[in-house]
Order: C-alpha cells, then sequence, then structure tokens
C-alpha cells in the first residue's frame, strides 16, 4: 500500500530547491535549479520539477501536499507572492494556480522561507521540544522567526520575526532600503560581501582575491569561509564583528521575550557555523540580563539546506491531513 510523501519547495533569489520526502520526513530525491526571474519560465521550471518527482514518487508514495518557502512576503491562504526584494518579476504568482493540478485543492501552500524553515527546525532540527525560541537565518538577508508556546508566531499581517529591518542605527547613507541603519545593511551576506569586496580590492584579502574576485554578486558564503581558513584576517574579523552586531541586536530581544533557544541558519552561518554561533553568543551575553539569558541555548540549524523545504512540506502535510 502506497504512503502518503510531500515537496517541499525553497525559492531563493538564485537557487531553488526541490525536496521530495517520505511519511518520515526522510529525504527520497532532491533537485536544484537557477530561479528563473521571468514568471512563465519559472512556471515551466516549477512545474517541470514537481512532474518529475510525482512521477518518481509513484507507486510508492503518493503526494499529499506541497509546500513552499519563499524568500519574500507572500499571501499565505492565497498562496501568492506579495513582494519580493530579490525577485521583483515574481511580485503577484500564485504558486496555488501553478500547483494545484498535482494536489488537491488545499494542498498547495505557501509561506515566508525563514517562518519555513524555522518550523523545520522545530518539528525536526536543532528546536525540537522548545517552548520559546528565536530563529534568525544570515544569507543573503537576515530573516527571523518567532516560536511562542510551541507554536510559530506569524504575526497580524504574516510579517512577524523580520529581524533584517531591526533598526539599530537611525542615521547614515541610504543602501536599498527605505530606511536608514536596519540590520540588513550591516550583517547581511550581501553587506559582508561588499565590504569583503573592497578588503580585496585594496590587498588586504589576498585569498579571497584570488578565489572569488571583487565581484560582490560572486563573492558567495563559501568563498568567505575558505579565505578566512586559508588566512585573510581581515576577512575574520570582519565577518566577526557583524556576526557580533547580530548577537547585539539580538540581546535586546532575548530580555523582551525570554526565550530558551536561539536558532542560527542561513548560508553564512552553514558556511562557518562555529565561528557565527560564537560571535552571536558574545554579543548577547555582553549586552542581556544575565536572568534573561540564564536558560538560553544558541545553537545552528540541523536541518542546514534543508531546513526550509522541510518545514514547509511539514506545515503542507499538517495542513492537508486526510
Amino acid at each position: 500500500m502506497p504512503k502518503l510523501g510531500c515537496i517541499g519547495i525553497d525559492v531563493g533569489g538564485t537557487k531553488t530547491r526541490f525536496d521530495l520526502f517520505d511519511d518520515r520526513f526522510h529525504v527520497v530525491q532532491s533537485i536544484k535549479i537557477k530561479t528563473e526571474k521571468d514568471p512563465e519560465d519559472f512556471k515551466t521550471e516549477l512545474t517541470k520539477a514537481v512532474k518529475k518527482f510525482i512521477k518518481n514518487a509513484a507507486p510508492r508514495l503518493i503526494v499529499s501536499g506541497i509546500g513552499v518557502g519563499f524568500a519574500g512576503t507572500v499571501d499565505m491562504k492565497k498562496g501568492i507572492v506579495l513582494s519580493a526584494p530579490n525577485l521583483s518579476l515574481l511580485e503577484g504568482f500564485s504558486f496555488k494556480k501553478a500547483l494545484e493540478p498535482f494536489t488537491n485543492s488545499e494542498g498547495v501552500n505557501v509561506y515566508n522561507d525563514v517562518h519555513a524553515a524555522m518550523y523545520g527546525e522545530l518539528k525536526l532540527g536543532s528546536a525540537v521540544g522548545c517552548k520559546q525560541a528565536l530563529g534568525v537565518f544570515i544569507g543573503t538577508g537576515i530573516g527571523g522567526a518567532i516560536v511562542s508556546n510551541g507554536q510559530l508566531h506569524f504575526g497580524a499581517s504574516g510579517l512577524a520575526g523580520n529581524i533584517g529591518h531591526y533598526l539599530f542605527q537611525p542615521y547614515g547613507p541610504l543602501a536599498g532600503s527605505e530606511r536608514h541603519g536596519i540590520l540588513d545593511e550591516v550583517a547581511s551576506r550581501a553587506a559582508i560581501a561588499g565590504a569583503a569586496a573592497s578588503f580585496a580590492l585594496k590587498g588586504w584579502a589576498p585569498h579571497l582575491l584570488e578565489e572569488a574576485g571583487t565581484d560582490v554578486s560572486k563573492i558567495k558564503s563559501s568563498d568567505l569561509a575558505r579565505a578566512i581558513r586559508a588566512g585573510d584576517k581581515s576577512i575574520e574579523e570582519l565577518v566577526r564583528s557583524r556576526a557580533q552586531i547580530v548577537g547585539i541586536v539580538l540581546s535586546n530581544l532575548v530580555d523582551f521575550f525570554n526565550p530558551e533557544a536561539v536558532v542560527l541558519g542561513g548560508g553564512l552561518t552553514d558556511a562557518m557555523p562555529k565561528l557565527i554561533r560564537e560571535e552571536v553568543t558574545a554579543g548577547i551575553k555582553a549586552h542581556s540580563n544575565a536572568d534573561a539569558r540564564r536558560e538560553l541555548r544558541v545553537v545552528t540549524a540541523k536541518l542546514k539546506g534543508h531546513a526550509v523545504t522541510a518545514g514547509s512540506a511539514k506545515l503542507a502535510s499538517e495542513t492537508n491531513r486526510p
């Protein structure tokens, strides 16, 4: 007798990951493709990958739901992209319309990617058993999520946890944001890559220069990690200082929310988990109340690159139980 499976999709600014999960949430198959910017091309590649999964799943698995984690703001009820900083042409795209032919009418569920990732960690990863927790995922941008009373907290508008827009310096030059001095502009991978490119250009980071050059768009988290291991002290100091700023910002939330865990994830954390955890912890410890952090654990995401797909698929499976 076939078992129920589900599909998780992680739509990022440059790549989209598809994971097919069995009933125990083991990964059966994975596909990674370039994220197409044109809506029609995106839809074509999206449906092609899902068709392939469903064909490969049969007859052992019946796909009961499809969960999508999207890097932007979404209407969870309608399954539509509302805003997408790095994929503006996909604003208004309906995942429900594109994917409903492959499952039942309620089988497609769409979430913000960091909300989905934190749910994956809550149910299957580093935050299992937590009642109160914060998630911070550092990638191209910085996203956050909140767990309250053991449940993912979406907020009144579905935007709860938007730590990337945390204001910590209310003046200075704008850098692609409507607000001055937000965390995203300082501690995201994109922001760090911008500073790192400047260091490489000035000759302060020879290993990074050789590895990735000075084009900010080509400096990935893995490039920064390799440069540090190769001996670029300026890059190590840069990453450590920016990660500690994340911890300083989190110290306010630790005092305010009093969580039992902070889960760190995203591409930058996955590339150098020990360093990021050390510096975020140092920032929290130096600026938070000792009583508020007494029960606090700072941990890295267990699911890593599969956090978004696992979380979105898990949410979809729970929503669409027969």
